[in-house]
C-alpha cells in the first residue's frame, strides 16, 4: 500500500531538511548520563494520511536505549478515490469504501545510537526498531442516499452503511455524500495482527536533556485474518507504509 506520490513528498521533505545548515557550537555544560527518554510526535505516511507517535524508553546500555512505542495511524487503501455526490451542495465521498482503517501499534525496540552529538544543534543519528501487536479498528462507512417519495415529488436523504450488493449504493447518481463521520461509530470493530518498524532518525538539540528529531522508515502490518476495506478488491493480509515524522523529547 505505497502511494508513489507520497513517497516522493517524503524524499523532498527529507532533502529539504539536510539541506539546512546549523551552527556548531561545543556542548560546554557537564554531561550526565541519563536514564530515561520521553518522545512525542507526529508523522506523515505514503497512503496519503499520517498520525501520532508516543515513545518511552530506557537504557540497556550507553548507545542503546529500550523502548516502548504507541503509534495511532489512520491508513487509506491505494485504490480509495474521492469524488463529489449530486446533491445541490456536493460534498465528497469515497466510493467503494467499506471501512475506514485505523492502527494502534504498541510495541517494543530499541534505538541504538549511530553517532553522538557533541555540538550545540549539531546533529546525531540513530537507528530504531520495535515489533508489537497491531490493532485494527474498522469503522463502517455511510453515505447519505437520496430516495424518492412514493408520489414521485421529491424525496429525501437517508444515512445508510454502504453495501454493494444494494442497487441505489452503486448508482452515483442517488449518493449525496459521506455522511456524519460518528455515524456506525458504535458498530467499529477490531482486528489484531502484528507489526514491525525500521527506521533512521536525526536528531539535534541546543542542550542534552532536549532534542527535536526527523524520523523516516518502513511499517508492516500483518494480519491472520485479511481486511476487507473496498469492494471488489481483494482482502489484505498485510499494510505497507513509509513514513516520516517530527519528534520532540527530553532525557532525564
Amino acid at each position: 500500500m505505497v502511494n508513489h506520490n507520497s513517497i516522493k513528498l517524503l524524499l523532498l521533505l527529507l532533502v529539504t531538511f539536510f539541506g539546512a545548515s546549523a551552527q556548531n557550537q561545543a556542548i560546554t555544560e557537564s554531561q550526565m548520563f541519563y536514564r530515561h527518554r520521553t518522545q512525542f510526535g507526529g508523522h506523515l505516511n505514503s497512503s496519503g494520511l499520517g498520525g501520532l507517535n508516543f515513545k518511552y524508553g530506557w537504557h540497556k546500555t550507553g548507545a542503546t536505549k529500550n523502548m516502548l512505542d504507541i503509534d495511532f495511524s489512520r491508513i487509506r487503501h491505494p485504490k480509495e478515490t474521492r469524488i463529489y455526490g449530486q446533491s445541490n451542495a456536493p460534498q465528497r465521498f469515497t466510493y467503494g469504501r467499506l471501512y475506514m482503517l485505523f492502527l494502534l501499534r504498541t510495541g517494543l525496540g530499541q534505538t541504538i545510537a549511530i553517532t553522538e552529538r557533541p555540538y550545540r544543534n549539531a546533529l546525531s543519528i540513530n537507528f530504531n526498531y520495535n515489533f508489537g501487536l497491531s490493532t485494527a479498528f474498522l469503522k463502517p462507512s455511510y453515505l447519505d442516499i437520496f430516495y424518492s417519495n412514493p408520489d414521485g415529488i421529491g424525496g429525501y436523504t437517508l444515512a445508510q452503511q454502504y453495501d454493494p450488493n444494494k442497487p441505489e449504493h452503486n448508482n452515483l447518481n442517488l449518493i449525496f455524500g459521506n455522511s456524519n463521520f460518528f455515524e456506525g461509530i458504535g458498530m467499529t470493530k477490531a482486528k489484531v495482527g502484528a507489526y514491525g518498524k525500521a527506521s533512521v532518525s536525526v536528531e539535534w538539540g541546543e542542550f542534552t536533556e532536549d532534542f527535536q528529531s526527523i524520523e523516516a522508515g518502513f511499517a508492516l502490518d500483518v494480519f491472520p485474518n485479511p481486511l476487507a476495506l473496498m469492494a471488489y478488491q481483494p482482502r489484505n493480509y498485510f499494510l505497507l507504509n513509509l513514513y516520516i515524522g517530527y519528534t520532540f523529547g527530553w532525557n532525564n
